[in-house]
Order: structure tokens, then sequence, then C-alpha cells
């Protein structure tokens, strides 16, 4: 069998025509890949800046986390050292408060001793205001110095009774404080 030369041309057509169409796909497939690419470099470069920020935030928030524990942690020992120290002066309070309610009406009925007496000037000096109100009036021989040993010192006080507004009240001032011997 014989080809002519127009069926030649056909063939020759039909084939440049299958490898155009051929290299037209690849080229679209090759445009295709390209631009996936781009988009996947880009996409890829978005989400490693997201995560380094969301690593350096991640870094802040662990430093500040560890300086509010820090923060938290001094805080409770002070607060522990403040209420060690409040719980030691409220015992202090209510010791002096019941050597004053013990001693004041001793001291209206002349019983008091003078060492009672000192521990009296003593609580009533640690008051705020240094005084405390009497249900009678004091004898006046209560009315003088006494002295007491508060740890290393040797205190002086004075006590002093005087009416305010109708009513008595006794006063404690520390006259001398100075290192015992």
């Amino acid at each position: 069998m014989m080809y002519s030369q127009q069926e030649y041309d056909m063939v020759r057509r039909q084939t440049i025509q299958m490898e155009a169409e051929k290299r037209a796909v690849l080229r679209l497939a090759l445009i295709v890949a390209t631009a996936l690419l781009a988009v996947t470099l880009f996409l890829s470069g978005i989400l490693y800046r997201r995560s380094s920020v969301a690593e350096s935030v991640k870094k802040l928030a662990e430093s500040k986390a560890a300086i509010a524990e820090d923060k938290y942690q001094r805080a409770s020992r002070e607060l522990a050292e403040k209420t060690a120290i409040l719980d030691r002066q409220a015992g202090i309070q209510l010791k002096q408060s019941e050597t004053i309610t013990r001693t004041i009406p001793r001291l209206i009925s002349k019983t008091a001793g003078d060492a009672e007496l000192a521990e009296l000037a003593h609580a009533l000096y640690q008051q705020p205001g240094h005084s405390t109100s009497l249900p009678d009036i004091p004898p006046d021989e209560a009315m003088r110095k006494f002295r007491l040993r508060a740890g290393n010192r040797m205190n002086t006080y004075q006590l002093i009774a005087g009416e305010t507004d109708g009513r008595w009240m006794l006063y404690s001032f520390l006259v001398r404080s100075q290192l015992a011997k």
C-alpha cells in the first residue's frame, strides 16, 4: 500500500498538532506548578513569620511569668514575716492590756507593789497615747518614778494622773533609758 503526499502531509500535520497540544498542556502544567510553588513559598514565609512571632511572644510570656512568680514568692515571704511580727505584737498588746486591767484596781485600792506599778508604767508607756482611763482618783503615793529592766536596758518611768473632761487619766512617761550594767 502506498500513501499519497496528502496523506503524508495530513499525518504530519496531525503529529505536529498533537505535539503542539502536548507542549501547551506541559506549558500550562509548568505555569500551574510554578504558581503553586510561589504560593507555597509565600505561605511558608507567612507561617514561619507567625511561628517566630509566636515563639518570641511565648518566651516573653514565660519571662513575665517567672518575674511574677518571683514577686509572688517575695511578697509571700514578706507577708509571712509581717504576719509573724503582727502576731507577736498582738501577743505583747494582749499581755500589756492584761497587766493594765489587773493592776489598775490594785492601784486604786492601794494594794499594788512597786514591781507591779513598774510593770504598769512600762505597759502604759507601750500603749498608744501612753495613757489609760481610771475608774477613780488614784493615790498620790503611786505618782512617782519606777525602774524596770527591759531587755538589756534599765528604764525609768514616771506615772502622772490627771483629770481630763471629768475623767481621771493615768499617764506614763519614759524619763530615762540607759544600758544596764
